[in-house]
């Protein structure tokens, strides 16, 4: 476990051996033993007395006597409070009436704790209930502008006017979960911190603030953004675990405690949470694209968060460990230049190049042995406890400081804990050569005033480890422990529970008509109507978000309740109990009839074997999912109907793709579902009156085979005919509706004809005979094309009609939280989520509609990589760019080139099924072809594909060069570039792939720049004497290698002057291949530079140049 890892760092503080890793539930279960059984531990009435005073003379005499509220610079006069930092001291105040509560002897002390703690808690509510603009304006558009306010006012709890903070970023989506995550933990305690239903709307909306942190950049925990801090936003680990957290603990929790009902109970997406969950998976065990380590992390992960207990905590935890602990406490991140001496103004933002002068004069903050004082103790491992706890006592400091928030206040002498300690500037340099070898010095000499954050979780960890207070005082959501150590919370309806070993996915088949029951009836698959099914009603998914708008709606604070977003699988497999009725909703998978890929039966069949394999992995209910399979009459009309009916044959055996299913009726699998209740609506009966279900499809006669089926069969087509539309634009339109009707017109004509008219006239103009409609017509031929499989005609005329795919939004954003970035043309850097609208706006204005349908094929592209990327995230290994105009290329080349029975010899691209494309496309990113090297050259650099350790190898060779890297037109400067990122920093990674990718359209030539900087890079490991002071021109290095390469081989004329293609599919690491020419221009070129001493003693004094 992680506490093994932080039990052995405590030992190395101390200086003495690892402590034992100890039973991490033994004594704490003993402890809730003992309250049981009424064996109350015995109390000393002074140190009861002690920790009572500590918290009224460090603490209390901070509060605001009005507001409740706590400052941020406590006796300096200013009117700065932090919504962090006040949770943290409510937290603490509740801590001690917690103690207080099992004592008879309290005179008043208990209800006055909590009444202060609920004070300000409450204060914060209101706060927050008098930003509902933000609150709606974030529903929209989720950016710093429209965020919640962190930094208020603490005298008056509103807005801060005073422009010395008109700056400041407030984007900290932690402090919100935060939030969320202690209230749920009070009221659990019995405390009333939401008094009307008002409030619970405001609450509720603080949920759907937080569902999307997982897409969501902010500035973090330590209110920076990036590691630069120059202003931009990044998304941080610790605030997509503080808001799953906070999720979790919310999830079917009523804010009113034991005195609410159905319409105070607060409501979670699922999926939501399930993303959040996954993309903190990804994230973990770094802090962010800047920062892969952090000490935000230890809040995050331990108390209070403790956000996973899965093994990437322990991964995270020593990192943080072994790269931040000191003496004096922990380091935020690396090159962090908060309160240190070099810093120019506190707060203000960093120029260019100035990162490097903080690295290895870090300031240390003891607040994180706190932290471990408190999560060792909840652990049950005091002896850990203890030792964190001595350190963090030799680290309180003796001194004045103003008593109560107004400085004109005496000073009172105590020992305080200091923010941090810092190195003083006498001794900078000494510190960088032998880093933890000077004393540091507390801030209070900076003239800082009090930490009130730092001395409310120092509190706590002090009642904690005294005994006074106990693990289930403290946590009485047993958050520390993991899922399956908890006990079962039955107060709540659908409570997370521990992933279940080999799970069972229920499936329902719905067939759309009896005849298409009595077809599948023939091969043994048994199927329910519509009709059938009842009194179970089938709702589509966007019936669920019709009725969930409901929720958190407030006309008097102008909140709409939850945002118009699609609920996913998860969502979509929960029974549901709305009054008088039960429903059940087929998911978003079966809702594209608007788009075309359901005509593609081998393209369903893989995304439901997706969406089984999805649930089985990330469900996390009581009762197990249910999936609604819909079947629609159009299915086995397309070509692959046959595979559609071997794969539900194949579904009665109990297993698709490894993932146990249960088929079933409706009814029978109602008792061992996950039933979720909408109570909520007893009170909207208007939201769902008029909601359409899915109705039987009314039919006369019924299949009696699948060979019945006339006039459907695929149409096999390698190439689409296509007109010259410049010899029939000067056609008046009444001419072109007569030669759209004529016979023997092809479907591709008939196509582009219609796309004229419809941009003269739009989708409403009215053919011949005025009965239909352009649009009509064109939605009919996609109808047609795509019963017969001709892809070019579907993606032109879906194309013309401007069509987007309701779950393009979520395909994106599991590929922007993949840590990817996409580009759309030749400058559109797709780095955040869109909605579908915005993404299909750029698209359609970058690729207007045309016979190549390039824009409804990006789609089915952002499609697919979405869900390969959720599937399996080391298919996209070495790519961070995804330019989708080289990825087209590349999907191109490999058709020209593959020779495959699936691919039936087509070779043009926009012919080919959704499904084939998307084979194509894990055949390139898998590499499991044999290919010539020109052929994989070209694919790789379409995907700016690199090695590993690539960007780390280019950083090294940046540091070689004092003159800095070419690439192309590109010089990537060694300052302020070094300064500003380290080699691990994502940020770098981005930078190097964004030059590659710009600097040449020859995806050959980009993937030997790759090749080139791999050599250079291992040449100068091996040789660390050499330097260079000119700057090294890579591509001048691989025309050298060219000629040579050219003279060797006797290659002459004007064809080999001209095409490098022959260097291009020689092998690489062979014989004479083209690593040894490129090794050898990178030597010529090197041996110029000079001997670099210095540099040489740094790595290895011996020359290993061979």
């Amino acid at each position: 476990m992680a506490s093994a890892v932080i039990a052995a760092a405590a030992a190395a503080v101390a200086g003495g051996p690892p402590a034992p890793a100890s039973n991490a539930n033994t004594s704490v279960d003993d402890a809730v033993f003992a309250i049981l059984s009424n064996d109350l531990p015995k109390y000393d009435d002074a140190a009861l007395e002690g920790f009572y005073r500590q918290c009224a003379d460090h603490i209390l005499a901070y509060q605001h006597p009005i507001s409740g509220l706590f400052p941020l610079y406590p006796g300096s006069g200013g009117p700065a409070g932090h919504a962090r930092d006040n949770i943290y001291i409510a937290t603490s105040i509740w801590a001690l009436a917690q103690v207080y509560r099992k004592t008879d002897r309290d005179s008043g002390r208990c209800w006055e704790l909590r009444q202060r703690a609920l004070k300000c808690m409450r204060s914060l509510l209101a706060f927050w209930m008098s930003q509902t603009d933000r609150l709606e304006a974030f529903k929209v558009q989720q950016c710093p502008k429209n965020c919640l306010l962190t930094l208020f006012d603490y005298r008056t709890g509103r807005e801060l006017t005073d422009s010395a903070f008109s700056t400041y970023q407030h984007h900290q989506l932690d402090c919100i979960a935060l939030f969320v995550l202690m209230s749920v933990q009070m009221i659990s305690s019995g405390m009333e911190i939401v008094h009307t239903k008002t409030e619970v709307s405001v609450f509720q909306n603080l949920i759907f603030y937080l569902e999307r942190a997982y897409r969501i950049p902010d500035f973090g925990m330590w209110e920076r953004g990036t590691k630069q801090n120059t202003g931009s936003v990044e998304l941080h680990a610790s605030s997509v675990g503080f808001a799953k957290a906070a999720l979790e603990a919310a999830n079917s929790f009523n804010v009113f405690g034991q005195s609410g009902d159905h319409t105070t109970v607060i409501h979670v997406d699922i999926d939501a949470h399930s993303r959040n969950r996954i993309i903190l998976t990804n994230l973990l065990p770094r802090e962010s694209a800047s920062k892969g380590c952090d000490s935000a992390l230890i809040p995050t992960l331990c108390w209070p968060g403790h956000a996973t207990h899965e093994p990437v905590r322990k991964t995270a935890l020593h990192n943080i460990f072994s790269r931040f602990r000191g003496e004096y406490g922990f380091k935020r991140f690396s090159r962090d230049g908060y309160g240190t001496v070099l810093e120019p103004s506190r707060g203000a933002l960093y120029s260019h190049g100035e990162l490097k002068s903080f690295e290895a004069i870090e300031c240390q903050w003891p607040i994180m042995y706190a932290f471990l004082v408190i999560e060792h103790c909840l652990q049950g491992d005091r002896t850990t406890a203890t030792l964190y706890k001595q350190k963090l006592d030799d680290l309180r400091v003796e001194c004045d400081l103003p008593f109560g928030p107004d400085s004109s206040q005496p000073p009172q002498s105590s020992r305080w804990l200091p923010k941090f300690y810092f190195v003083p500037r006498d001794y900078l340099q000494e510190e960088r050569d032998r880093p933890g070898s000077q004393a540091r010095r507390p801030n209070f000499e900076l003239n800082d005033t009090v930490f009130l954050w730092g001395e409310a979780v120092a509190l706590i960890a002090e009642l904690l480890e005294s005994g006074y207070l106990m693990a289930h005082d403290l946590d009485l959501l047993r958050r520390y422990k993991s899922f399956h150590e908890r006990p079962l919370d039955l107060s709540r309806r659908v409570p997370f529970i521990n992933k279940l070993q080999d799970l069972v996915v229920q499936v329902v088949l719905i067939s759309e008509s009896v005849r298409l029951q009595q077809m599948l009836a023939t091969f043994g698959v048994q199927s329910q109507t519509p009709t059938q099914v009842e009194p179970i009603t089938l709702w589509p998914s966007k019936n669920l978000i019709k009725v969930q708008e409901c929720l958190g709606q407030c006309e008097r604070l102008g909140l709409s309740g939850r945002p118009l977003r699609p609920i996913g699988q998860l969502g979509t497999a929960k029974f549901y109990r709305v009054p008088g009725r039960t429903v059940l909703c087929y998911p978003l998978l079966f809702e594209m009839r608007d788009f075309y890929l359901l005509h593609d039966m081998d393209m369903v069949i893989d995304e439901v074997r997706t969406n089984l394999q999805f649930l089985s992995t990330w469900w996390r209910l009581r009762g197990r999912p249910t999936f609604c399979f819909l079947l629609r009459e159009d299915m086995i009309r397309a070509a692959g109907a046959k595979q559609l009916i071997a794969f539900l044959t194949g579904m009665r055996s109990g297993r698709v793709n490894g993932v146990r299913v249960l088929l079933g009726r409706a009814q029978n699998l109602l008792a061992s579902a996950c039933v979720d209740h909408l109570d909520y609506l007893q009170d909207h009966g208007d939201a769902f009156k008029d909601l359409p279900s899915v109705e039987e499809l009314s039919v006369e006669k019924s299949f009696r085979s699948l060979m019945n089926i006339q006039g459907h069969a695929a149409v096999a087509v390698e190439r689409e005919e296509w007109i010259d539309v410049r010899r029939v634009e000067s056609s008046s339109s009444e001419d072109l509706c007569q030669l759209i009707d004529t016979a023997s017109l092809n479907m591709g004509p008939r196509t582009q004809l219609l796309h004229i008219l419809h941009d003269r006239h739009g989708p409403l103009y009215a053919l011949s005979g005025g009965t239909e409609t352009v649009s009509h017509r064109l939605e009919d031929l996609s109808r047609t094309a795509g019963v017969q499989q001709r892809w070019a005609i579907v993606r032109y005329a879906s194309a013309i009609l401007r069509k987007e795919v309701d779950s393009l939004a979520p395909s994106l954003s599991n590929v922007i939280v993949a840590g990817k970035k996409i580009i759309i043309g030749s400058d559109i850097v797709i780095d955040r989520p869109l909605t579908p609208k915005e993404l299909c706006q750029i698209m359609y204005a970058q690729y207007p509609p045309g016979p190549s349908g390039k824009a409804v094929l990006l789609q089915e592209l952002i499609l697919f990589l979405g869900s390969l990327i959720s599937r399996d995230n080391s298919l996209f290994r070495g790519i961070y760019y995804i330019r989708l105009d080289p990825l087209v290329d590349a999907l191109d080349i490999e058709l020209e080139n593959v020779d495959d029975a699936l691919y039936g010899g087509c070779k043009i691209l926009q012919n080919l099924s959704p499904y084939k494309i998307q084979s194509l496309l894990v055949s390139i990113l898998r590499r499991d072809r044999l290919r010539d090297p020109y052929w994989q050259r070209r694919i790789d650099g379409c995907l700016c594909r690199v090695p590993p350790g690539f960007y780390e190898g280019v950083y090294g060779v940046l540091e070689a060069c004092t003159g800095g890297v070419r690439i192309g037109s590109t010089l990537i400067e060694q300052y302020p570039c070094l300064n500003d990122m380290s080699r691990n920093d994502a940020n770098f990674v981005f930078a190097v792939q964004a030059i590659l990718a710009r600097e040449t359209r020859n995806p050959a030539l980009r993937q030997m720049l790759v090749e080139a900087l791999v050599i250079i890079e291992l040449i100068l490991q091996r040789n660390p004497e050499l330097a260079v002071k000119e700057e090294l021109d890579v591509l001048r290095i691989i025309d050298e290698a060219w000629r040579d390469f050219k003279s060797e081989r006797e290659l002459t004329g004007p064809e080999a002057d001209k095409s490098m293609v022959l260097f291009y599919q020689t092998e690489a690491v062979v014989s004479r291949g083209t690593s040894s020419f490129i090794a050898k221009a990178a030597l010529n070129f090197l041996l110029k530079g000079e001997l670099s001493l210095s540099r040489s003693k740094q790595l290895n004094s011996t020359c290993l140049m061979s």
